[in-house]
C-alpha cells in the first residue's frame, strides 16, 4: 500500500515538471494557443491581450438616469390635481 502511495506521488509530481517545460516551451517558440486562447497565471502577464472594456456605471451611479428620474418624480408631482389630495 505505502508503495502504491509513493508512486502516485512520484508519477504527479513527473507530470506537473512535464507540463511546466512544455508549458514553458510553448510560451517561449511562439507556438500552440492563439493569444485569446493561452494560458494565464504565473506564465502570462494579467490583462495580456485583452482590451480594455469601458466600465459599465450603475443606474443609481448614472448622473444622467438620476437627473432623469428626479425629472419624472416633479412632472409627477406636478401633474397632479391639488382638489382630488391625492
Amino acid at each position: 500500500m505505502v508503495l502504491f502511495v509513493v508512486a502516485v506521488m512520484v508519477l504527479v509530481a513527473v507530470g506537473v515538471l512535464l507540463w511546466k517545460a512544455v508549458t514553458a516551451q510553448t510560451l517561449a517558440t511562439g507556438t500552440g494557443a492563439p493569444e485569446d486562447e493561452a494560458p494565464t497565471g504565473p506564465t502570462r502577464a494579467p490583462g495580456a491581450g485583452r482590451a480594455r472594456r469601458p466600465r459599465q456605471i450603475a443606474p443609481d451611479d448614472d448622473p444622467e438616469f438620476l437627473r432623469s428620474l428626479d425629472e419624472q418624480v416633479k412632472r409627477g408631482r406636478a401633474d397632479e390635481d391639488p382638489s382630488t389630495g391625492g
